[in-house]
């Protein structure tokens, strides 16, 4: 059964890579618009449920992909895998009207084993960010006439994220990890512009590549205190683009193309703390805080700067305990919030935005630990003003976490 369960996920992953590399869902949020797209912030297991937060976390139970140094906690012989989908429902408000948006693809998809006692390894593929966007009913004068020309901008991709991580236990209580990403992807933009009977369109292909480390830190202060810190490197993104245009006058089409390179985009400095701790014996608390450093980048957007950012995740998650016997007493039921402060000002306004979240884990078979996650996020990003658009939403995200055992031969009666 389980080498059938094996070859599914061997398949998923493969097929989980060709939906990244190609062909990112759209996010439908206009402030995707911005730099590379929308910051992707769901992963594996059950941080999505916990604010996001889990720096401090370890992986002995399933994947924890936001410190490398976790995957030192994985017992031997434990294999981990994680599969994850997402849906979401957006309501965007400006000048008085709302209009919805919905998309959903997969959220991440990663593996996770121990190669010793002390030392774990995981290999994981999600998306780094996400382009979906339509701008349509721009008004433009011609100079020198009375006459207008009609604007439609609508974008799509993104960008993925391969990396490979490590952990490893330096002693009983500290425990060190590092991660290596392959950033890489491509994001389209085309543009019509309607003047009269005719059409130009331009058609835009930006292709990034590039890589970083993370470095990670735990240690276990307490029994039921843990502490973790992380640090992102700097990072340079390189860029190409293919440009064509099409020139459309009562029925003739005359076009070109170009291959232009793209100046760099550049990933800040990154540090966040974390902690974890027990609240009596059936809850555990989780903290965290993060700082970008955008500023630093020295670098603008189209329409805004960039500025430091600071991101804040609370989660909570109770344990009912019990007679392990009964399922009741397996399952997880989890809470948080999270809040950041965004990394682009607008006309002197910050994007923020906020989300509160809710989750419960499943157990899926008793003797291997493994679980549904499920969770569901209400949030607000940027507000109503005279430059924002007030996109309010509703997450959903499903992770299908599985535990097997290798190498251990099983004797029945």
């Amino acid at each position: 059964m389980m080498n059938k369960i094996h070859n599914l996920l061997f398949i998923l992953f493969l097929f989980s890579i060709q939906v990244f590399s190609q062909s990112n869902e759209l996010s439908n949020s206009p402030y995707s618009y911005y730099g590379l797209g929308l910051t992707n912030k769901l992963g594996p297991g059950k941080n999505n449920a916990l604010g996001k937060a889990g720096i401090a976390l370890s992986s002995s139970e399933g994947i924890n992909l936001l410190n490398p140094a976790s995957l030192a906690k994985i017992p031997l012989n434990h294999f981990f895998y994680d599969i994850g989908l997402r849906y979401k429902e957006s309501y965007l408000t400006q000048s008085g009207r709302t209009e919805s948006k919905n998309s959903g693809n997969f959220s991440s998809i990663a593996i996770a084993f121990a190669i010793s006692e002390k030392s774990g390894l995981g290999v994981s593929l999600l998306p780094y960010t996400n382009v979906g966007y339509s701008i349509y009913g721009i008004e433009t004068a011609i100079e020198g006439t009375e006459r207008q020309f009609h604007t439609k901008i609508e974008g799509s991709g993104g960008l993925n994220d391969f990396n490979i991580n490590f952990g490893t236990s330096i002693s009983e209580k500290l425990r060190l990890g590092i991660k290596g990403s392959v950033i890489f992807g491509k994001i389209n933009e085309d543009e019509l512009n309607l003047i009269g009977t005719s059409a130009v369109v331009v058609k835009e292909v930006n292709n990034y590549v590039g890589g970083r480390l993370e470095l990670g830190v735990q240690y276990d202060w307490k029994e039921n205190l843990t502490a973790g810190i992380v640090i992102n490197s700097p990072s340079e993104l390189f860029g190409g683009q293919v440009q064509g245009y099409s020139y459309i006058y009562e029925g003739q089409n005359l076009g070109a193309s170009h291959d232009l390179e793209l100046q760099s985009f550049y990933l800040p400095l990154e540090i966040g703390i974390g902690i974890e701790t027990g609240i009596g014996k059936k809850t555990m608390a989780y903290l965290d805080y993060k700082r970008n450093f955008w500023t630093q980048t020295d670098q603008s957007d189209k329409l805004g700067d960039y500025v430091d950012q600071d991101l804040l995740g609370v989660g909570l998650e109770y344990s009912p305990g019990g007679n392990p016997l009964k399922y009741s007493s397996l399952i997880k039921l989890r809470g948080g919030f999270e809040y950041d402060t965004g990394n682009l000002k607008i006309n002197d306004e910050k994007v923020e935005n906020y989300a509160i979240s809710l989750g419960i884990g499943l157990p899926i078979n008793r003797s291997r630990k493994s679980m549904l996650n499920l969770h569901y996020s209400y949030g607000q990003q940027g507000t109503l003003s005279t430059t924002l658009v007030r996109e309010r939403f509703h997450l959903l995200s499903l992770n299908l976490s599985l535990q097997d055992l290798w190498f251990i031969k099983f004797k029945y009666d």
